[in-house]
């Protein structure tokens, strides 16, 4: 996992939120305590680790509250799914299916008419093996785009696949 694929999931993902702010209080403890033993600090060890782990959680949880991490909301769901589609076409150009798919299945949680989304989500799922979910992807697509011939070969390619 890159650097970004990081930032992302730790924007999406609730177990990499935890990961994220226990380390971060963690290193913020442990440099409270060694500010404390240098006598830059005027506490000793316990309250050094206590404050400099819970400070740092205390200040996520305010901001958490307030709703300052909820980027969809600030920034608009089109911004969003935007990033995340881009992000999931370079996976897809580096054939990287399964990641470049939990990028799609992320921009339709959000919206679950994604026209773009739709379709290379279909795709990817269709290199991974799953017909039945490709179909389903497809089908979605064609409602709105019932012309598109590369998406009907292919449904019609996803169809004898999952007979």
């Amino acid at each position: 996992m890159n650097l970004r694929e990081l930032s992302d999931a730790v924007l999406i993902e609730p177990k990499w939120q935890a990961v994220w702010y226990l380390t971060n209080s963690t290193f913020a403890s442990l440099t409270c305590l060694a500010l404390s033993r240098w006598g830059y600090l005027p506490w000793d060890d316990v309250t050094a680790l206590l404050l400099g782990f819970f400070v740092p959680l205390g200040i996520y949880g305010f901001k958490s509250i307030n709703g300052w991490y909820r980027y969809k909301i600030r920034y608009g769901t089109y911004a969003v799914t935007e990033k995340n589609l881009e992000l999931a076409l370079e996976l897809i150009d580096k054939e990287e299916w399964k990641r470049a798919l939990r990028y799609l299945n992320y921009i339709l949680k959000i919206m679950p008419g994604h026209t773009r989304a739709l379709y290379y989500s279909a795709v990817c799922k269709e290199k991974l093996g799953d017909p039945i979910g490709a179909n389903t992807s497809i089908g979605e697509y064609l409602k709105n785009n019932p012309s598109d011939m590369e998406a009907l070969a292919l449904s019609e390619r996803v169809t004898k696949l999952s007979k």
